[in-house]
């Protein structure tokens, strides 16, 4: 049974209309998102901000980050998923692997700059999320083998890791090419040493997530053997290594499994907040290339047990696809694996230059009208020139992150002391940050009208950066004489909100009279 329907209905274009459909099931456990919860993200790789015109240049390579960051801020996202660690290198001060050679073209070289702490101040000083993007099992790419460094990349340093086919050889690209090398899940160490580089990470920055990416076994592993190499092989045939006596597929999948929760369980005792998230294969089960016959990954595992906060399935097909259609696969993803955690279909930039924009408009149509909490586009690069309408067309109102009450659901005190001034710029408005241990951010809505409705998309006006605690409405002042009403909330990390803080009415020209 239905408790209440709340819909919403605007548009610029009537090809481009939106349903906003909010609906409560009386006894439902799942949560039910709405436009105010919206999860916006975008990946960056690290080939945008890291390669030939960039290299040995950090100005240009800063400079890079900056756009893309400023760009999300435009079009109303609010996660950006940061690549850090691409193959058995870092693109931060890492105690764990050498510097990537994608900066300075010498694998270990300082190039003199952090792009994770770049990337994190930026993203905070523009109220964005910031998620570190990690390659979790390849470990080298490229035509010769990585050279000496300090510390050593991971294929020089521990060859018995990697990935062997069903023959016990290392699965090396012959000849060799740009092809990931991969090492094992199934080997202890390995998962360890993951575990070891994203720790380092969670622990010296202050990032808003980790991101997980290839995590799983490679391609073609069913049929070459992957990975047979002799510590799995051993393990696999031992009573202490497989008490349950799995077969060799649900072995595999189960080792996977096992660095999820190992990874999740050491990021949450560090920092309990930091989100933790994975890009996974578009499509679960059935025929042909399937998260969990193809690469044994299980993330409706994952998500059963409670050991990842959400996943991105990168669903790249349009909805007309004939083998890969995408509003069953998303509905797939909803309905069998997400339980109480949150799934955020990945959607192709490529498909604007295939079909055109108005096909990313249609399947960010169809996630909202199956209550999915939110979309992230591959990539920052593919969305080219299409920047400005993802902000027009897509997002033109703002929207907070998901809540994720399983790892808090206390909200934070509302600011105080909130004031309004008008002036030749604009209304200038101001607040006293309430008592927090941890950074906040700030919605602030503006009406026309009383009360305060901060449910209505349309009343929030702005969200801020991180704790700050002024604004200036350039544009209220536009309208002679109009009465407007502002009022403020605060948000912490996970993104509870407080209640309102007291109300401010500015009555233009004259000053502001704050309501009791």
């Amino acid at each position: 049974m239905f408790n209440f329907v709340f819909v919403v209905i605007s548009f610029r274009h009537a090809q481009h209309l939106f349903l906003f459909v909010t609906v409560a099931f009386a006894g439902c456990g799942r949560e039910v998102f709405t436009g105010k919860r919206e999860a916006r993200g975008v990946w960056m790789s690290r080939f945008e901000y890291a390669n030939e015109q960039t290299r040995r240049n950090p100005e240009a390579a800063k400079k890079r980050i900056q756009e893309v960051f400023q760009r999300a801020r435009e079009a109303k996202l609010n996660m950006v998923f940061f690549q850090v660690r691409g193959n058995g290198d870092a693109f931060y001060r890492s105690r764990h692997e050498p510097w990537s050679v994608l900066l300075t073209d010498t694998l270990g070289c300082d190039p003199g700059w952090d792009p994770l702490q770049f990337a994190v101040d930026e993203a905070h000083r523009h109220g964005l999320e910031l998620h570190a993007w990690v390659n979790t099992f390849p470990v080298w790419r490229g035509i010769k083998p990585p050279t000496e460094s300090t510390p050593r990349n991971v294929m020089l340093e521990h060859p018995e890791w990697l990935v062997c086919d069903s023959a016990g050889k290392p699965a090396l690209p012959v000849p060799p090419n740009n092809e990931y090398i991969w090492v094992s899940p199934g080997i202890p160490a390995v998962r360890q040493h993951v575990v070891n580089v994203v720790t380092d990470i969670v622990e010296n920055y202050d990032i808003d997530g980790i991101h997980f990416d290839y995590i799983r076994y490679p391609e073609g592993s069913p049929q070459f053997g992957f990975s047979h190499d002799s510590t799995s092989v051993a393990r696999f045939n031992s009573a202490e290594g497989n008490p349950y006596k799995l077969s060799w597929d649900h072995w595999q999948r189960e080792q996977v499994n096992q660095f999820v929760f190992d990874a999740y369980n050491s990021i949450t005792t560090l920092k309990p907040w930091v989100k933790m998230s994975a890009a996974v294969i578009g499509k679960y089960m059935g025929s042909g290339w399937t998260s969990y016959f193809a690469v044994y990954q299980d993330p409706r595992r994952w998500m059963e047990v409670g050991k990842i906060d959400f996943i991105v399935p990168m669903v790249y097909w349009e909805r007309e696809h004939p083998t890969h259609p995408f509003v069953p696969l998303i509905t797939e993803w909803q309905d069998r694996v997400a339980y109480d955690r949150h799934v955020l279909p990945g959607l192709s930039a490529g498909l604007i230059r295939r079909i055109g924009w108005s096909e990313l408009v249609a399947e960010i149509q169809e996630v909202r009208r199956r209550k999915l909490p939110g979309v992230v586009f591959f990539s920052s690069a593919g969305l080219g020139s299409s920047w400005k309408l993802v902000g027009v067309d897509a997002f033109p109102y703002w929207s907070n992150s998901p809540r994720m009450p399983w790892k808090d659901s206390i909200p934070p005190s509302p600011p105080k002391l909130f004031s309004a001034q008008a002036g030749a710029d604009g209304i200038s408005l101001g607040w006293e940050s309430p008592d927090s241990l941890e950074p906040l951010i700030y919605n602030i809505y503006r009406s026309q009208t009383l009360p305060i409705n901060k449910e209505d998309v349309f009343q929030l006006f702005f969200i801020t950066a991180r704790n700050v605690s002024t604004f200036l409405d350039s544009n209220a002042t536009t309208s002679r004489e109009t009465v407007w009403h502002y009022a403020l909330s605060a948000l912490d990390r996970l993104g509870n909100e407080s209640e309102l803080s007291n109300t401010v009415s500015v009555s233009l020209p004259s000053t502001p009279v704050a309501s009791p």
